[in-house]
């Protein structure tokens, strides 16, 4: 009988004299999302150094209120592009961890479904994510990595 893909995962090796659970981390997204990312922003800055400066000598000037908006609009971009970024996905036999603008972990003991998303041969471009419910929600975690990757699919289909 073929044993669920979390009792593959949390079965103890060292107890058998085996290996102990190689962890596996690696980036949430791939060389080439980020290089996309990349290009956007410089897109934004581009448009938007061409906006402020046509703005200034055919028009109106941006008044304090203005300033305001497009610092908060920087602001969420920004960081939304440093979480692409420099994001790393974890998963160590026990638990499922990534970091982002904000660090999320769930322990394999609490998931109670999971599904991975991905899309066959666009994997460079749409990342793959592994959906984890929890009795807390829905949590989602990206493998940009194909160790990490590699992980999930024994997790969510088994051996």
């Amino acid at each position: 009988m073929k044993k669920p893909p979390v009792e593959l995962l949390e079965r103890r090796p060292q107890a058998e004299g085996g290996l102990a659970y190689e962890v596996v981390e690696g980036p949430a997204f791939p060389i080439a999302v980020k290089a996309l990312a990349t290009a956007m922003m410089l897109a934004l800055v581009v448009a938007g150094v061409g906006a402020s400066l046509g703005a200034s000598a055919a028009g109106p000037r941006l008044d304090a209120a203005d300033w305001a908006f497009l610092l908060a609009v920087v602001v969420v971009v920004g960081s939304g592009y440093w979480g692409i970024m420099t994001s790393q996905t974890r998963f160590d036999g026990e638990s499922i961890e990534q970091t982002w603008l904000w660090r999320k972990k769930v322990m394999l003991a609490e998931i109670s479904q999971l599904k991975l998303i991905r899309v066959r041969g666009l994997e460079w471009l749409i990342v793959p994510r592994l959906v984890v419910r929890t009795g807390f929600g829905l949590t989602t975690f990206h493998a940009g990595d194909p160790a990490v990757l590699a992980r999930f699919k024994l997790l969510a289909h088994g051996a």
